[in-house]
C-alpha cells in the first residue's frame, strides 16, 4: 500500500483491509487473480486537466467511462480531457498504473459513477498493483469528498 494512502485511510480512522496477490494491472488480471471480488471492484481513472489539476473518477470495474459526461463535470471539453501519464501520477500520487484508489490524495478532485454507490463494499486500488483495499461503501465515501453522478456509458451504449 502507497505510504500516503495508508497515512489517508488511517488519519481518518476509518476500517479497512488489505489483500495482498501479484501485480494487478488490468480488468483481465483482476478477473483472474481475484474472481471472487469482481461484483464489487471499482476502478480509479486518473484524468490530468489545466494548471497540473488532477481527477480520479470511481467506476465499477467492468464500466466504461463516458468521456464526455466526465469532461462536463470537470467544467472543461471533451477534446481537452486526457487520461494523465503513469509516471506523473506516480509522482504526484504515489499510485501505480493498476493500483489507483479513488480518494483526494493531495487534492486530486474525486468523481463517483453513482452505479459504484450501489455497492455495499468496495474493492479498489492501494496506490500499488500488488494489492487491493477493501473498504465499507460509507466509510469510502464519507472520506472521497467526491461528486457523485453519471460518469459511465449507459448500457445501451455498451452493445
Amino acid at each position: 500500500m502507497s505510504p500516503l494512502v495508508r497515512h489517508f485511510l488511517e488519519e481518518r480512522g476509518v476500517a479497512f483491509a488489505t489483500i495482498e496477490h501479484r501485480p494487478l494491472i488490468s480488468f483481465d488480471d483482476a478477473r483472474e487473480i481475484l474472481p471472487e471480488r469482481i461484483p464489487d471492484m471499482v476502478k480509479g481513472l486518473t484524468f490530468r486537466g489545466p494548471g497540473d489539476s488532477l481527477a480520479i473518477v470511481a467506476l465499477r470495474a467492468a464500466d466504461r467511462a463516458d468521456y464526455k459526461k466526465i469532461a462536463d463535470a470537470l467544467g472543461m471539453r471533451r477534446a481537452d480531457l486526457r487520461l494523465a501519464e503513469a509516471d506523473w501520477v506516480k509522482k504526484r500520487l504515489d499510485m501505480e498504473p493498476g493500483g489507483v484508489v479513488p480518494l483526494p490524495i493531495n487534492g486530486a478532485r474525486v468523481l463517483v459513477d453513482r452505479a459504484a454507490t450501489l455497492l455495499d463494499e468496495i474493492v479498489c486500488g492501494t496506490g500499488r498493483n500488488i494489492a487491493t483495499l477493501l473498504i465499507a461503501r460509507d466509510a469510502w465515501l464519507a472520506i472521497a469528498d467526491a461528486e457523485v453522478g453519471d460518469f459511465s456509458k449507459s448500457a445501451e451504449s455498451k452493445a
